[in-house]
């Protein structure tokens, strides 16, 4: 098969149209902000979870900004792969690229994560009823859920972490042992290599490293390396 003459013109074979502005309408283009929009608005809603506010909870603000950026990427998906299967492996093959690693702290939000892409492809195809009725048993099914999990949401997590500890083999359970008569402690860890005892407790006892060093003072123990109490 041989090219006309005419059609051998690089000038003439890409034009403006081959940028994808031909199918350009303002209609369309208005339909698939206000499903981001959409999608954006019904992800704030279960990713802030207003009735924390109520219960003085304290949370990560940053993670929930990634969840409705996830809702939003879903529908955003869904807008661009449409009905071509092609195009949807092609994208799935793309995001072998990316090596995703996310500190979730709590394994509850890693099913809200799920929720969150399940509602932006909702909103991405326009099967608004699907995405209105998953927010909605979401926003009951959380709340069941957070009440009935408030009593340990309500005992603080916290690291003491020691450096600079002369002998930690023999120094960890002493501080074991001063720390559990105030608090309940969820696990220890020894580093030799940098001289270092950690200690992670639930209770909102110690706040501070000036407590835990009087702590250490009233049991007789002068100790002179670094001290940090922080809320994991």
């Amino acid at each position: 098969m041989t090219i006309p003459t005419e059609m051998t013109n690089p000038a003439e074979l890409i034009q403006f149209r081959h940028l994808g502005f031909e199918n350009f309408d303002y209609q369309v283009l208005g339909v698939i902000l206000g499903r981001l929009a959409l999608a954006a608005i019904l992800g704030g809603v279960i990713a802030y979870r207003p009735w924390r506010y109520f219960m003085h909870w304290y949370f990560e603000r940053t993670e929930s900004g990634a969840q409705i950026l996830i809702a939003v990427a879903g529908a955003l998906m869904t807008s661009v792969i449409g009905n071509n299967v092609a195009l949807a492996f092609g994208l799935v093959g793309l995001g072998g690229f990316i090596r995703f690693r996310s500190g979730i702290k709590d394994p509850r939000e890693a099913g809200v994560m799920f929720l969150m892409i399940g509602i932006g492809m909702a909103c991405g195809i326009g099967r608004m009823p699907v995405a209105l009725v998953a927010v909605g048993s979401a926003f009951v099914l959380l709340t069941v859920l957070d009440i009935v999990d408030r009593n340990r949401r309500s005992v603080g997590r916290r690291r003491i972490r020691l450096a600079g500890v002369p002998q930690p083999r023999e120094f960890e359970p002493r501080l074991r042992h001063l720390i559990g008569r105030h608090a309940t402690i969820r696990g220890s860890k020894i580093n030799v290599r940098r001289d270092e005892v950690t200690v992670d407790i639930y209770g909102d006892r110690f706040s501070s490293a000036g407590e835990i060093l009087d702590l250490l003072a009233d049991d007789g123990v002068e100790f002179q390396g670094d001290v940090s109490c922080e809320e994991i």
